[in-house]
């Protein structure tokens, strides 16, 4: 399998490549300031500006790599205004939908954030007062990314990719360890555990079409994938 990244640069692409390099990845980054550390990771390089290109472009590049798959790994991370965040993690995510659409490819993987919801809705019942004051955190400090992520996870919804969306929480770089998969609580998560995930739901076909917080915890990884695939656990509340 053939994985073409989009954010190919980020901490957790670099992840992902670094697990399954050796000409299985390309990862897409937006100017060449990286490619001699992709390269290093057994990555493919290629330039990309999601802000400049078109779907067409994406559906040229994704044709010429022979994508199997597709993860979206790009954002602005909120921190750099609202208008380039929303180029970025909003349109920049319609456009790659769109070129997923052109070239064919059906299989994609949406990196998002837990809690991205619509807030005029009630949180989400099995919430904890510490999981509510995380949200009330989260959207204060990176709202704007945060709208723009339930967005795109809303537009990805109505597509008709083989999509399954990961939601870490609070992100760390500290080693994978355990996993606690589907719908949970407000917790921190290993980037490299998210870069595990990416591949574990690939590997299993039946994720398709499921939104999954992931977090850091004590079970086996591909063990609670394959759990929420069995009960089809969706975090998604709409």
């Amino acid at each position: 399998m053939h994985l073409v990244i989009f954010g190919g640069g980020g901490k957790v692409a670099r992840h992902v490549a670094r697990l399954r390099g050796s000409n299985q990845v390309t990862s897409v980054v937006r100017n060449d300031t990286h490619i001699d550390d992709l390269r290093a990771l057994g990555a493919t390089p290629a330039v990309l500006s999601l802000e400049a290109s078109s779907a067409e472009d994406i559906r040229y590049l994704l044709a010429e790599r022979y994508a199997d798959a597709v993860l979206f790994a790009a954002g602005a991370g909120g921190k750099e205004g609202i208008e380039r965040t929303r180029k970025v993690d909003y349109e920049g995510a319609l456009k790659v939908f769109e070129g997923c659409k052109l070239a064919g490819v059906k299989r994609f993987i949406m990196i998002s954030a837990v809690d991205v919801r619509d807030r005029s809705k009630p949180a989400p019942g099995h919430y904890t007062a510490e999981s509510h004051s995380m949200s009330k955190r989260m959207w204060g400090a990176i709202g704007t990314y945060m709208q723009a992520k339930y967005d795109a996870d809303k537009a990805l919804h109505a597509t008709e990719l083989e999509y399954t969306i990961l939601r870490p929480g609070g992100l760390t770089d500290e080693p994978a360890g355990g996993a606690e998969v589907g719908v949970t609580q407000l917790k921190t998560t290993s980037r490299e555990l998210v870069a595990k995930a990416c591949w574990d739901v690939l590997a299993q076909p039946g994720s398709a079409g499921l939104t999954l917080d992931i977090m850091d915890g004590d079970g086996d990884l591909s063990a609670e994938i394959a759990k929420c695939v069995e009960n089809r656990t969706d975090a998604w509340t709409g």
